[in-house]
C-alpha cells in the first residue's frame, strides 16, 4: 500500500543525496582548476564571484613567494591553458600564457597573435627550461583582450572581466607600504622588487 510518508521520506533522502553529489562535484572541479599548474603557488578563488563562470573557469589569484606581488589567472584545463596577468616594477602589465605540454627546452611553435586593438603578428612559443610548458610572455600599458590562434589551441580572453584595477592599486599601497600601515592597515606587504 502506497505511504504518503514513506514517499516523502524517500524523497527527501534522495534530494539530500542529490544535492551532496552536486555540491562535491563542484568541489572537486573547483579543486582541480586551483591546483591545475600551480607552479609551486597556492592559488584561490578571486574575492569577487563575479568573475566565476559556474562550471568554466574563473579568475584566481595568489602572491609570489618571494616578493609578495599579486597574480591573477585564468586556467582551460582542457585546452591546457593558463593565462597569468601581473604588473611589472615599471607599472606595466604583464600577460603570461602557458600551453602545458611536456617539450624539449628550447623548442618552439609559431602563433598569431592580437593583442588590444594591435594588428595580428606572429609570435613563438618557447619551452620552458623545465620541459613542462611552452610560455609566451608580453608587457603592455594596457590590457583590453588577447586573441592567440596556433595549431595546438586557440585563445580569447577579455580583460574588461579581470579586477586588472586591483594590480595597479596593490603595487601602489606596496610602494608606499609604510603610508597605509600608518592609517591602521596591518595586510599591507612592504614593497621588495627593484
Amino acid at each position: 500500500m502506497f505511504s504518503v510518508t514513506s514517499f516523502f521520506k524517500a524523497f527527501s533522502v534522495a534530494l539530500i543525496l542529490g544535492v551532496c553529489a552536486v555540491l562535491f562535484a563542484l568541489w572537486q572541479h573547483s579543486s582541480s582548476q586551483l591546483n591545475y599548474a600551480s607552479r609551486d603557488m597556492d592559488w584561490e578563488w578571486s574575492w569577487s564571484w563575479m568573475y566565476y563562470e559556474p562550471f568554466s573557469n574563473g579568475i584566481q589569484t595568489t602572491r609570489t613567494n618571494d616578493t609578495k606581488q599579486l597574480l591573477f589567472r585564468r586556467v582551460d584545463t582542457s585546452s591546457k591553458l593558463t593565462t597569468v596577468v601581473n604588473i611589472t616594477y615599471t607599472n606595466k602589465l604583464e600577460i603570461i600564457v602557458t600551453y602545458e605540454d611536456s617539450c624539449v627546452s628550447g623548442s618552439f611553435f609559431p602563433a598569431k597573435l592580437k593583442l588590444n586593438q594591435t594588428s595580428q603578428q606572429e609570435i613563438n612559443f618557447q619551452c620552458e627550461k623545465n620541459g613542462r610548458g611552452y610560455l609566451f610572455r608580453r608587457t603592455a600599458n594596457q590590457l583590453t583582450s588577447v586573441q592567440i590562434k596556433s595549431d595546438k589551441f586557440g585563445l580569447k580572453e577579455n580583460f574588461s572581466e579581470w579586477p586588472i584595477d586591483e594590480l595597479k592599486k596593490d603595487q601602489f599601497i606596496q610602494q608606499h607600504s609604510n603610508f597605509f600601515k600608518g592609517k591602521g592597515q596591518s595586510d599591507v606587504y612592504e614593497w621588495s622588487r627593484d
